[in-house]
């Protein structure tokens, strides 16, 4: 094995509507990681790309701390240095923490020569990320479901058709999942929780018969967006935006950022729904993307191989 290690994770986007912490999908914005162990114990970290202010250095960056946390159990101690490229904006509901701790535990199995199933580098994943369905996609690609029971996740994923793009608008301010979480109702009626039951089903019945034709209706959940409207300016408007060639609108993980399905040119779309919240005194950028079916585990390896 080649002492540096080459990693790339793609983001992610969590919930999709009626799927609130059990599916995700992998897009074309990646985390790119090198990772060159030490003889000493000092870590170093050199960054580059995407809110660099939301970024700490040293030990205290998420991904040096997850390799380090993650190595020593397994009687590794050592530094290391980390150069990182990431596209993903932090803290705007891309998955941008799922990407870094997914970035190293996948670093961590090749320096200690272990070889950990998909299970588990998930289930490592999701105990860090505190739920599972960013972890899972970010390491699966394409569009992945995950459910957690106890201390093991069970996951499975299915390719999203090239016809399906995605046109992403990013808010220029960041939401903590905590406080999105934070507004969320212990209980749901029997009513949200049938009609958010049904409309995941038809979603998950489409994704994996390979079918794109979505429709709105989809993507009208009632667990977790109408609560997080209020923390979101404009976000009510955004999900009633009707386009020609968009499919669904919905909240991009905890958001700020939103996400549409597109059959038709996604970037179009993105500007369109960026009018909607420059409309409302939101800057926002754009992006048109396509999404990851390789995830993780098809892209990180050994630099050497």
């Amino acid at each position: 094995m080649a002492e540096t290690i080459s990693v790339r994770v793609p983001a992610t986007s969590a919930n999709l509507g009626c799927l609130f912490d059990s599916g995700a999908l992998a897009l074309g914005l990646y985390l790119d990681v090198r990772v060159t162990p030490r003889d000493d114990s000092e870590v170093k970290v050199e960054y580059r790309g995407e809110t660099p202010d939301r970024i700490a250095g040293g030990r205290e960056n998420l991904i040096a701390r997850t390799l380090v946390e993650t190595l020593e159990p397994w009687g590794i101690h050592r530094g290391f240095d980390l150069e990182i490229d990431n596209q993903i904006p932090v803290g705007v509901g891309l998955g941008s923490s799922a990407a870094a701790i997914v970035a190293a535990l996948a670093a961590a199995r090749w320096i200690a020569y272990r070889n950990l199933t998909d299970e588990e580098i998930i289930s490592l994943g999701a105990r860090r990320e505190g739920h599972p369905d960013n972890v899972a996609a970010a390491w699966e690609g394409g569009f992945t479901l995950a459910a957690q029971t106890d201390n093991r996740v069970i996951a499975c994923s299915c390719p999203v058709p090239e016809s399906l793009q995605f046109a992403l608008v990013v808010p220029d301010y960041a939401l903590a999942t905590e406080k999105a979480r934070a507004v969320l109702p212990d209980t749901y009626s029997r009513a949200d929780a049938v009609h958010n039951l049904q409309c995941a089903a038809v979603m998950v019945a489409q994704f994996f018969s390979g079918r794109t034709d979505f429709r709105q209706e989809m993507f009208e959940d009632r667990w977790h967006q109408p609560y997080r409207a209020g923390l979101i300016p404009s976000l009510s408007e955004v999900l009633r935006f009707r386009h020609p060639d968009i499919r669904g609108v919905c909240l991009s993980g905890a958001g700020p950022a939103v996400l549409a399905f597109v059959r038709g040119n996604a970037l179009a779309a993105s500007q369109a729904l960026q009018e909607v919240l420059a409309k409302n005194g939101v800057q926002s950028r754009p992006y048109a993307l396509s999404a990851d079916n390789r995830g993780a585990k098809g892209w990180s390896r050994p630099c050497c191989e």
